[in-house]
């Protein structure tokens, strides 16, 4: 169930970066897309671990960590600009 659950987090994250990018023609990533991106990575992360593949799991998690500097990296660009 942790893997379904983090997989629709992700699908709904790339719904959400289309329609910025497509309906609304903006050019930059959507927080949202990072975001939930990241939780759905956790719950893919957390499944694996549970599953006993810590592979899948760490890269996961790197996963995880990659979309959370970016979304600092993007936070402190907005506050800058």
């Amino acid at each position: 169930m942790l893997f379904v659950a983090g997989l629709i987090l992700i699908i709904l994250g790339w719904i959400a970066q289309i329609y910025k990018t497509w309906i609304k023609r903006e050019r930059d990533l959507s927080p949202v897309l990072l975001v939930l991106y990241g939780v759905g990575c956790i719950l893919l992360s957390t499944g694996s671990f549970l599953a006993n593949d810590v592979n899948a799991g760490v890269l996961n998690a790197l996963l995880v960590a990659l979309a959370v500097v970016l979304l600092i990296v993007i936070q402190i660009r907005k506050k800058i600009v």
